[in-house]
């Protein structure tokens, strides 16, 4: 991909609305254009991303942005690994469990690589903040959490579970959503910093129902089977589901002990940013693959009993790629398919696999 980019400098994905939303703000003319697409994202996500938006030749600059998502993909696959592993090699890990953990989370990885999105990096940030609240490493959990809120304003579901379940991370959570909002006042111009913040809520208010989107969730597979239903009710079943979730993690959480909490929070979390995201599209099922990987090597790892969902969780790994599989199977299978793969598998993912609370702190 990055061979292809360097001979293909235009071919640049969603960073163009990146690099806009940089150059404005250095410039000091708004960033957030009209309409319900375009730069979505807080003010501090231009500021951090400045730095790429520099480098010249501007290919250098997306070839680096898409290498940081990606390493930041595979050192929490790398920590998924290390739960996973029941001997330890030289580098805390066998060289197996990696192999075949990046064999199934990489392929619906692809195309948010592809394309430059958000949406990689954000699924590294997930993992790694799961992995930090099972290790009770919670200043390191809030900072991923507060960095995964720049990443992408969906990253509020987990943020709000997290702060309203465990006790523990509450205030390292505030601090960290006050440095978020401090540094997307690193300008000279107050009132215009001021004036990006308003900017960007009205922007995130009327995006929330976007034009022209194919959006790739529960209700859009069900539209695109001619099962549409009224907006209203749309919207209040996805406010179930949120509901639903922070209840399912609460009482996880409470009666079974906190390790298991943790886990129902990943689970919960990686169904909302997919199936119930008003926004997903294809590209989103990177969200939810480390955690599908996951589960079906633990599956694989607990004998024969757990053979056919093993074999059934890669397959559905394998099916989040189909929209890299030729212009064919892509148009056959968008916007409905990878709901249903998560929808049909997402029953395996509640029980808490076996080792999951082994080494924990």
């Amino acid at each position: 991909m990055c061979l292809y980019l360097f001979f293909h400098p235009d071919r640049t994905g969603v960073v163009p609305a990146y690099r806009y939303a940089a150059s404005h703000w250095r410039a000091g003319q708004s960033m957030y254009a009209g309409g319900t697409h375009g730069f979505l994202y807080v003010p501090t996500f231009a500021v951090l991303f400045t730095p790429f938006n520099l480098i010249q030749p501007a290919v250098w600059g997306e070839i680096l942005w898409r290498l940081l998502g990606f390493g930041l993909f595979g050192w929490a696959l790398w920590k998924q690994a290390k739960v996973l592993s029941t001997q330890h090699g030289r580098l805390g890990i066998t060289a197996p469990t990696f192999l075949y953990i990046s064999l199934l989370a990489v392929p619906a990885s692809l195309a948010s690589l592809n394309n430059g999105q958000t949406n990689l990096p954000l699924s590294s940030v997930l993992v790694l903040s799961v992995l930090a609240l099972r290790d009770e490493r919670w200043n390191l959990a809030a900072l991923l959490l507060s960095v995964g809120l720049i990443l992408k304003p969906i990253a509020l579901a987990p943020w709000l579970l997290t702060f309203a379940v465990f006790p523990s991370i509450r205030r390292p959570l505030v601090l960290g959503g006050v440095a978020i909002f401090a540094l997307g006042f690193l300008h000279p111009d107050p009132a215009y910093a001021w004036q990006e913040q308003a900017e960007f809520f009205r922007k995130l208010a009327g995006s929330y129902t976007p034009d022209n989107l194919r959006v790739s969730d529960l209700f859009g597979a069900l539209a695109k089977a001619g099962c549409g239903m009224p907006k209203l009710l749309e919207k209040s079943l996805r406010a179930s589901a949120c509901l639903a979730a922070w209840g399912y993690v609460w009482w996880t959480s409470r009666r079974r002990g906190r390790l298991v909490g943790i886990w129902s929070l990943w689970v919960v979390t990686s169904l909302l940013l997919t199936i119930f995201n008003p926004r997903a599209e294809t590209n989103s099922y990177v969200l939810i693959s480390p955690l599908l990987a996951f589960v079906a090597i633990r599956c694989w790892q607990g004998g024969a009993g757990g053979r056919w969902k093993a074999i059934l969780l890669s397959a559905a790994c394998v099916g989040l790629m189909c929209d890299g599989m030729g212009k064919t199977i892509y148009l056959a299978t968008d916007v409905w398919f990878k709901p249903l793969i998560v929808l049909v598998v997402s029953p395996l993912l509640f029980r808490v696999p076996e080792g999951w609370k082994a080494g924990a702190r």
